[in-house]
């Protein structure tokens, strides 16, 4: 029996794809996936040479501090050398200034009592200003400044700036005053900051000190004349005592008001001697004003950093930062 014919209207098989064309679609999708890896390695190359070119600059940036350090290590002897070779004659002199009391007193009276009188003045608004910080101000302060940073920047970093910056200024002007003003309202802000709460049993006033000397220099000059020892002995007898009296006379006496009052009228001393060993002119007067309220404000942050309390002792001024 015959095979049955398809039907004439059935479609013709479909025929295969050419061996080339297969080929060429197969390609077609290989291709995109190796140029996406292509760009990949490309891109961390990229980043890897960036960072290599980094650790390069690091590495040449070590390699330049090694070789500045080596050098520095080299010239730090030189250098200490050469800063102790200037310093030493300076500190010389001044061993010399403090040493001598038997060279006659050429310094005219108007200075020393300009100098003790604006400097009563400047220690007085001090003082004021720290008993304002020492109340409303140092938690403020406390934000930005410890308490320790406030006292080295009050004492030492503030006066040696202010002495740098004024040191060819006419100390003889308004207008340096008012500048020496504004540095000691500033270091009583801080110096107040520095001791807010701190209490110890006594202490004087500073102002009182470069007060005393100020009025009692010509009195003591016209008994004694340019006698150095005698005057210098009269003028410092006479403000210690005035302290020793308002102390007596307020029930304050105790050994921290005793110590500072000590310190005061050795500041006083040491700023009198070197003032009548190098003050030449009156313009320079504001550098010994400095140099004085600088010594006196250390010197009370010395005595509250070792006397000092966080707890009011029996007798204690109420004001901590009072001067």
């Amino acid at each position: 029996m015959a095979d049955a014919a398809p039907p004439a209207d059935a479609a013709p098989p479909a025929e295969a794809p050419p061996a080339s064309t297969a080929t060429a679609v197969a390609g077609g999708g290989a291709a995109p996936a190796a140029a996406a890896g292509a760009q990949g390695d490309a891109s961390i190359g990229l980043v890897t040479q960036t960072y290599s070119n980094y650790v390069n600059d690091i590495q040449a940036a070590v390699e330049g501090l090694r070789q500045r350090a080596v050098a520095l290590q080299a010239d730090v002897p030189a250098q200490l050398q050469q800063l102790q070779s200037q310093i030493e004659p300076q500190t010389q002199e001044i061993v010399n200034s403090l040493k001598d009391t038997e060279a006659p007193i050429s310094l005219a009276p108007a200075q020393v009592v300009e100098l003790m009188g604006w400097s009563s003045i400047l220690l007085f608004a001090m003082g004021i200003a720290s008993i304002v910080s020492a109340y409303l101000l140092s938690p403020i302060l406390g934000v930005f400044l410890g308490r320790f940073g406030a006292g080295l920047l009050a004492s030492v970093i503030l006066p040696i700036s202010a002495a740098y910056y004024l040191r060819e200024a006419d100390g003889s002007t308004a207008e340096t005053r008012s500048q020496l003003l504004y540095l000691a309202i500033a270091q009583g802000l801080l110096l107040g900051h520095a001791i807010a709460y701190t209490y110890i049993a006594g202490q004087p006033l500073g102002f009182i000190t470069p007060l005393v000397i100020a009025f009692a220099y010509p009195l003591v000059a016209g008994q004694v004349g340019n006698a150095h020892a005698p005057l210098l002995g009269g003028i410092l007898g006479a403000s210690f005592a005035a302290q020793f009296v308002v102390g007596l006379v307020g029930g304050a006496l105790s050994g921290s008001y005793l110590l500072l009052a000590l310190l005061y009228t050795a500041a006083a001393a040491i700023t009198l001697q070197i003032a009548f060993k190098n003050l030449q002119a009156p313009q320079k007067l504001h550098l010994y004003q400095i140099l004085l309220v600088g010594s006196f404000l250390f010197s009370k942050a010395l005595v509250y950093g070792l006397l000092g309390g966080a707890a009011p002792v029996e007798g204690a001024q109420a004001k901590p930062a009072q001067h």
